[in-house]
Order: structure tokens, then C-alpha cells, then sequence
């Protein structure tokens, strides 16, 4: 008798139908994981808070005018937007799945009736409540200190900022599940995605806005899968950029992304299965 989840790339339909049933039952399991795990999930949101940090050296260095075009509360504005999109699509699935394949943890996953990856993905949308108890009030300190940082954005930016939040989770979130799969194959993997890191917070628009690199650097980068995964939300709810053809190449990432982590994840499986684990 099989036992196991389904692998990846089979049986779409039947595996789909599943997960939507198992679904309430992992968020459940998953935000009790949250509750006894607060203060670690404290640690995780407070280390993603490095648009504060480039806020505020941005804010002073155009203190005595703009920069590129761009003035103190528009910098204010965009390491704001920058705080939450990454908050709203942060994840760390490629330690966790780095730590389960290099020890072995991985092998009781695989008896379960649900994907490792599902139970994950699970998890890391429980943690977006957690998330907010601490992004909240840092967000209306910051409203405190520039109250002119508010702004209505028009109804189809904003239903167009939704999706492409989601978008750019999805796109992350597969981006560090592959990475996280190189540990089948490397003991020390986790190299490989500190060398992604570095590029991309430079090329997503974590460090900078991207409208202050040159404009034909720019136009070549947003059609990178960095940008999908943090600049562009931040680029759409702005006014910055075209929301539908920004969509669409979100999308097309996913698709790509989506498809390379199913193909990954059964040739690791493969080699996983292969040398006893």
C-alpha cells in the first residue's frame, strides 16, 4: 500500500480536492504551533525590519532636498509600503526544509497524509496574525511621526496591490522552498541562498527604490523574478508603475517558479529515497 503524500506534479486534481478538505485542520495544527512559539515568531518578524533601518538613512540623506526625484516623505512612503509587503510575504521555509533534509526530519513528514510543503505553506500563513500584533503599532508610530504618510490609494490600485501580494508571496515563497530542496544535493546550501539574498535586496527594492538606478538597468530588472517578490506590490500601490502588465509578469513568475519547484522537489525526493534516508 502507498503511503505518503502524492508527489508533486501527479494526480493535480485529486491532491487539490484533498488539501482543501485537510486545509481548516493544518490551520489549525499550524496556528497552534504559532501560540507555543510566540517569542521565536517575535525574533522572525523583528528581523525583517530592515526598511526601518534604510528609512531613516534615506529620510536623512534627503534632508536637504531630493534625491533622484525623490523627497523625505516619499521615501517615508515607500520603506513604509516596503515594512508591510514584506511582512505580508515573508517566509522561511528554505531553513526549515534545509534542516528537516540534512537531518533527517524530513522522513516522518513524508508518512503524513498532507505534503510537507502544504503543512509549510500552512504555517506560514497561521504566522500572518503574529505578524501583525508587532507590524501594527511600528506602522502607526511611523503614521504618528508623518502623518501626511497616509494615502487613499484609487480602488483598482488597491485590488491590484491585493493581487499582487499574493502574487509575490507565491513567487517567494517557491524562490526559498528550491533553494531549501538544494540540501538533497549540498551540505552547506544555504550559500547558495545568501548569494540570492544579496541580489536580490538589491534588485527587489529592498535597499533602494529601483527608480534611482538607471532607467534602462530598471526596465531590465522588473522583468526578474527579485522584483516580483517585493517591488512590485510597492511599485503598484505608489502609482508607479502599469498594474496590469506588472500583474502579468508576476504571474508568468509563478507559473515558471511553481513549475520548477515540483520539478525539483521529485528529483530531490529521488535522490532523498535513494541513499536510505
Amino acid at each position: 500500500m502507498r503511503t505518503g503524500p502524492v508527489p508533486l506534479g501527479s494526480g493535480v486534481v485529486a491532491r487539490l480536492r484533498h488539501l482543501v478538505r485537510a486545509w481548516p485542520a493544518l490551520q489549525q495544527v499550524a496556528f497552534s504551533g504559532m501560540v507555543a512559539y510566540r517569542a521565536e515568531m517575535a525574533i522572525w518578524v523583528l528581523s525583517a525590519t530592515l526598511p526601518l533601518v534604510m528609512l531613516s538613512l534615506w529620510n536623512s540623506a534627503a534632508a536637504s532636498g531630493p534625491i533622484g526625484g525623490w523627497d523625505q516623505l516619499g521615501f517615508t512612503r515607500y520603506f513604509t509600503v516596503n515594512l508591510l509587503v514584506r511582512q505580508l510575504t515573508g517566509a522561511w521555509i528554505v531553513w526549515e526544509l534545509n534542516y528537516a533534509i540534512r537531518q533527517g526530519d524530513l522522513s516522518p513528514r513524508l508518512l503524513r497524509p498532507v505534503h510537507p510543503l502544504a503543512f509549510n505553506l500552512a504555517e506560514t500563513l497561521a504566522a500572518l496574525p503574529f505578524r501583525s500584533v508587532i507590524i501594527v503599532p511600528l506602522l502607526a508610530l511611523i503614521v504618528v511621526w508623518r502623518p501626511e504618510l497616509l494615502f487613499w490609494p484609487e480602488p483598482l490600485a488597491a485590488v491590484a496591490f491585493f493581487l499582487s501580494v499574493i502574487l509575490a508571496f507565491l513567487a517567494s515563497w517557491s524562490v526559498q522552498a528550491m533553494f531549501g530542496m538544494l540540501a538533497f544535493w549540498f551540505e552547506q546550501s544555504m550559500g547558495f541562498w545568501s548569494a540570492w539574498f544579496a541580489i536580490w535586496a538589491l534588485c527587489a527594492g529592498y535597499f533602494v527604490p529601483l527608480d534611482l538606478f538607471p532607467p534602462d538597468l530598471v526596465g531590465w530588472i522588473r522583468w526578474l523574478p527579485f522584483y516580483s517578490t517585493l517591488g512590485a506590490p510597492i511599485d503598484i500601490v505608489l502609482g508607479r508603475v502599469d498594474p496590469v502588465a506588472t500583474l502579468a509578469v508576476q504571474a508568468m513568475w509563478v507559473v515558471i517558479l511553481g513549475s520548477g519547484l515540483g520539478s525539483v522537489w521529485r528529483a530531490g525526493i529521488r535522490r532523498y529515497g535513494a541513499v536510505g534516508a
